[in-house]
C-alpha cells in the first residue's frame, strides 16, 4: 500500500494515498451498467445508451461519484491498516483531479485517539455544600405527582373543560411579531393559577373541536423580562377533554402505589429516597468539580469534528426532549432570552467538556490498571437493570452489550474513589 502519514495535528491525521486508474475504471464501468437503465438519448433505445455517449451528452464526470463510493471504502481502510491508525471519527476524504490513466490522488483528514498527558491527580481541593435537607412539603409534592400518575381517566365526548381537567390541543404561537413552529398534541391539566405558556386557563369551558384564538399579555413585573409587558397570540384547537379522578392519599394509597402497608411508611420510604437523590446530586456536583481541576492539570487536544459529532448528538437528544414536551428549540430560546450564538457555544463547550472527561477518564483507567471482578460486574449490572426498570435476575445476560458500559461505569467509579480519597474536600455550611 502506498499510503503515506503526513503528520497528526490537533488529533486529527493527514493521510495521502492513492488509486490505480484500472481499480477505478473497472468501477466506472460497474456503475455505468447498474444504472444505464436510467438514461434515454434519442436514437438510442433506453437501457442500451452507450457509455460514452452519456458522458458526453451528461459530463465525464456523471458516474465518479458512485464510483468512487464503490473502491473508496477498501481503499480508506487498507490505508490506515497499512499506517496502523486507529481512528475515532468518520474521516473528511478529497479526492484530487481525475485524469485519464493517472493514479487517483487522495487526502483524508480523520480524528484519531488524543494523546492524553495527565497530570498530578493527588491533592485536588474543592468545597462542596451539605447535602439538601428534604423537607414535609417535598415528601407531600411526590405524592401529589404520584395522585397525578395514577389517576383515572375518562374522556368528556363535548362536555365543557373544567379546572382539574386534561386538555389536549395543537397550538400556533406569535410573540413580538415572531411566529414559531406550531405545536402538536400539547397536554395540560387546567389550573386556573397557573399557566405555563400563558393560555392554558382560558380553555376553561372549551369543548372538544373549538377552535380558539387566544392571547395572554405577561405583567410588566414578569419574572422573565424578555417577556415583561408582551403580548403572545395563539392560535388553539382543542382535540380533547378528559376528566381526571384523583385517589385520596390514604392508607389504601400507599398499599396500591407505594406496596407498603400504611401512609407514614410509605412517607419514610419517601423521605428516603429523596435523602439519596440530594446525595446523588452533591456527589454529580463533587464529580464534575474534580473533573474541571482535572481540565486544568492534564493536556490533550480534542479534534475539532469530533468536537462536532458530540455537539450534535447533544443537541438532537435536546430537541426530542423538547419536543416531547411539546416545545422546539425556537420557542426555547424565545422564553429563555438566549441568543442563539449563545446557544450554540454552550452546546460545544458541554461537548468539549464531555469528551475531555472520557478520555482523561480512560486514560487514567489504563495507568492505574483498574479492573473488575465478576462478582462487582454482576451486582453493577443488577444496579444498573433497576434504574432502567428492568428485572434484576439474570441482568448480566441479559443487557448484552450494557454490559461494557456496565464494566467500564465500575472503573470510573474506582478512578473517581481514588481522586476524592487523595483530595482536600471542605464541606460548606
Amino acid at each position: 500500500m502506498n499510503a503515506v502519514l503526513e503528520k497528526i495535528e490537533n488529533s486529527e491525521a493527514h493521510i495521502h494515498f492513492t488509486i490505480n486508474y484500472k481499480l477505478f475504471e473497472d468501477a466506472l464501468e460497474k456503475t455505468y451498467k447498474k444504472n444505464k437503465k436510467n438514461y434515454q438519448v434519442a436514437g438510442f433505445r433506453k437501457g442500451n445508451v452507450p457509455r460514452t455517449v452519456i458522458e458526453s451528452q451528461y459530463g465525464p464526470t456523471v458516474f465518479y461519484q458512485e464510483a468512487l463510493d464503490l473502491i473508496m471504502p477498501d481503499k480508506y481502510q487498507e490505508a490506515l491498516v497499512s499506517l496502523d491508525l486507529k481512528t475515532i471519527g468518520d474521516p473528511d476524504i478529497e479526492v484530487g483531479e481525475i485524469q485519464k490513466d493517472q493514479a487517483l490522488s487522495v487526502k483524508a483528514l480523520v480524528p484519531v485517539m488524543p494523546e492524553v498527558i495527565l497530570g498530578q491527580l493527588e491533592g485536588i481541593e474543592i468545597s462542596l455544600p451539605k447535602a439538601k435537607e428534604v423537607t414535609q412539603a417535598e415528601i407531600e409534592k411526590v405524592l401529589a405527582d404520584l395522585q397525578l400518575k395514577n389517576k383515572k381517566i375518562s374522556d368528556k365526548e363535548l362536555d365543557p373543560a373544567q379546572v382539574g381537567d386534561t386538555v389536549t390541543v395543537d397550538y400556533d404561537c406569535e410573540l413580538d411579531g415572531s411566529k414559531f413552529e406550531p405545536v402538536v398534541d400539547y397536554q395540560t391539566i387546567i389550573d386556573d393559577d397557573i399557566d405555563t405558556l400563558g393560555f392554558e386557563s382560558q380553555l376553561i369551558g372549551a369543548k372538544k373541536g373549538d377552535c380558539l384564538n387566544l392571547e395572554k399579555t405577561f405583567p410588566t413585573d414578569y419574572r422573565q423580562p424578555q417577556l415583561a409587558g408582551k403580548t403572545a397570540y395563539f392560535k388553539v384547537k382543542v382535540k380533547k377533554v378528559e376528566d381526571i379522578e384523583l385517589l385520596p392519599v390514604d392508607d389504601n394509597f400507599a398499599q396500591k402505589v407505594g406496596k407498603v402497608s400504611t401512609l407514614e411508611e410509605f412517607r419514610s420510604e419517601i423521605r428516603e429516597s429523596l435523602e439519596q437523590g440530594a446525595e446523588q446530586r452533591v456527589i454529580m456536583q463533587r464529580n464534575n468539580l474534580i473533573l474541571q481541576e482535572l481540565f486544568n492539570r492534564c493536556q490533550l487536544d480534542l479534534p475539532e469534528s469530533l468536537v462536532m459529532q458530540r455537539a450534535m448528538s447533544m443537541l438532537e437528544q435536546f430537541s426530542k426532549q423538547l419536543e416531547a414536551e411539546g416545545g422546539t428549540i425556537d420557542l426555547y430560546l424565545q422564553m429563555m432570552n438566549k441568543k442563539s450564538a449563545d446557544f450554540k457555544k454552550e452546546v460545544w463547550e458541554d461537548a468539549e467538556n464531555s469528551l475531555k472527561a472520557d478520555y482523561i477518564l480512560a486514560k487514567i483507567v489504563e495507568e492505574k490498571g483498574y479492573t473488575v471482578s465478576e462478582e462487582e460486574l454482576n451486582e453493577g449490572c443488577k444496579r444498573f437493570a433497576l434504574s432502567i426498570n428492568m428485572d434484576p435476575e439474570n441482568a448480566q445476560q441479559n443487557l448484552g452489550p450494557l454490559v461494557n458500559k456496565v464494566e467500564y461505569d465500575l472503573k470510573v467509579e474506582k478512578v473517581f474513589d481514588y481522586l476524592v480519597d487523595q483530595a482536600a474536600i471542605a464541606i460548606a455550611e
